[in-house]
């Protein structure tokens, strides 16, 4: 069995050359997963409400993270930027012929898997384009968090390694199977691994609704109580915050 630390990597694969770059230690920072129905309207005289035709829906991510922090004779620091720099250049295509800006053979499309969080409804890496890349190197200028500078392997050129890393990752999931509901059986059709938990087949509305996400019974009863018993009272009569 793999390491439990491996599987929940944040792994991202360029998809028309199959290289891959992984992220191990790395601390979530913002997540979004935003679904985005399409509707068009024509508005007609005489009715209030516009006719709407339903168009398609897409689906978006964020995912913001943060690499590090690193000490100062921590090493892992020229390995994070090298990470950093395969991401970026993911974002570019392959070409047939690289003196030649119009011989694009394949576009940048990724696999990416994290956990639950980001997989295909198969629970396999999703097939995204990305739309947007920001890494921020996060130096401070305190004794303790100025940057690390250090001369190269030729000694010519200054490289700066950083303490802390921050990324953000925005972007586009293609759906390589159609996600949606069964007229048939009113059942899902999109695989049980679609979204941040597996939904079985078949489960029933009972089963969704009958679990309190909310506060626990037992906890606003104690709230409730605790609302009900006397103020405790100081020397000077009023109530103890």
């Amino acid at each position: 069995m793999s390491d439990p630390l491996t599987r929940t990597a944040l792994e991202i694969e360029h998809a028309p050359t199959g290289k891959k770059v992984q992220f191990l230690q790395i601390k979530m920072t913002g997540f979004s997963d935003t679904v985005t129905p399409s509707w068009s309207e024509e508005s007609v005289y005489g009715r209030m409400d516009p006719i709407a035709t339903y168009q398609g829906t897409t689906r978006a991510i964020e995912l913001s993270f943060d690499i590090g922090p690193f000490s100062e004779s921590d090493d892992r620091k020229k390995l994070a930027l090298q990470k950093i720099s395969r991401l970026m250049q993911f974002q570019y295509p392959t070409y047939s012929d690289t003196t030649n800006a119009t011989a694009i053979s394949r576009p940048p499309l990724l696999k990416i898997s994290f956990a639950n969080y980001i997989r295909s409804a198969f629970n396999t890496p999703l097939l995204c384009y990305m739309t947007g890349m920001s890494y921020n190197p996060v130096d401070g200028m305190s004794a303790t968090t100025t940057p690390k500078v250090i001369k190269d392997s030729k000694g010519d050129n200054a490289t700066i390694l950083p303490q802390r890393i921050a990324v953000t990752i925005s972007l586009k999931v293609l759906h390589e199977t159609a996600p949606g509901w069964n007229d048939s059986d009113s059942e899902w059709a999109g695989s049980t691994h679609w979204g941040p938990y597996q939904t079985l087949t078949g489960i029933s509305d009972d089963q969704l609704i009958s679990v309190n996400l909310g506060i626990p019974e037992a906890e606003i009863e104690d709230q409730v109580a605790d609302a009900l018993l006397p103020p405790i009272l100081g020397p000077d009569g009023l109530p103890l915050v």
